[in-house]
């Protein structure tokens, strides 16, 4: 005689879903809520998307921050009595640049002139979205024997160095 068939027994396990924002749109949608409450739901998910991005940018600068950078003084400067060595804007983009990649991370430069003055703001960005900007602002670099587009120019890279450097917390050596 043959055994019984032995009926066979699936546990299905919880799986624990997150309920995000977007679930709730999606499940409000399919009940066919009104366009007052989906209005709000998405408002509800651009304000948990922003916060998620919020977070990876914080993770991702803290990874950053975690590797060593050495940002050398690449230039040597002397111009009547002063003498100096310090780190070019490209060596300084150089070596940032490329520890931020590693890290969903990115840089660009606003540049604005008013009533003499130069500011740069540098925005640091994720790739979630979230971004961070720190500004400077000084008046044309007229030292030395510059015409005065090459003022401008040289304090628009004055600026776009420290502004990188402050907004990610680095410094040369």
């Amino acid at each position: 005689m043959n055994a019984p068939n032995k009926a066979e027994v699936t546990i299905i396990e919880p799986q624990s879903m997150a309920i995000t924002p977007m679930t709730m749109l999606n499940m409000a949608v399919s009940q066919g809520a009104d366009l007052d409450k989906l209005e709000k739901l998405m408002a509800l998910q651009e304000r948990w998307e922003a916060n998620e991005a919020r977070k990876a940018f914080s993770e991702a600068l803290t990874a950053f921050k975690a590797e060593p950078l050495t940002i050398d003084k690449d230039k040597h400067v002397k111009f009547g009595n002063t003498e100096y060595n310090h780190a070019t804007l490209g060596n300084v983009c150089n070596v940032i640049g490329a520890a931020l990649s590693k890290h969903g991370l990115s840089y660009r430069w606003n540049t604005e002139q008013n009533e003499g003055k130069i500011k740069v703001s540098c925005v640091l960005m994720h790739v979630k979205g979230h971004s961070e900007s720190i500004s400077l602002e000084a008046v044309a670099d007229t030292s030395g024997a510059k015409n005065g587009i090459q003022a401008i120019g040289s304090t628009v890279s004055y600026l776009q160095r420290y502004t990188l450097l402050a907004i990610t917390g680095t410094a040369t050596q």
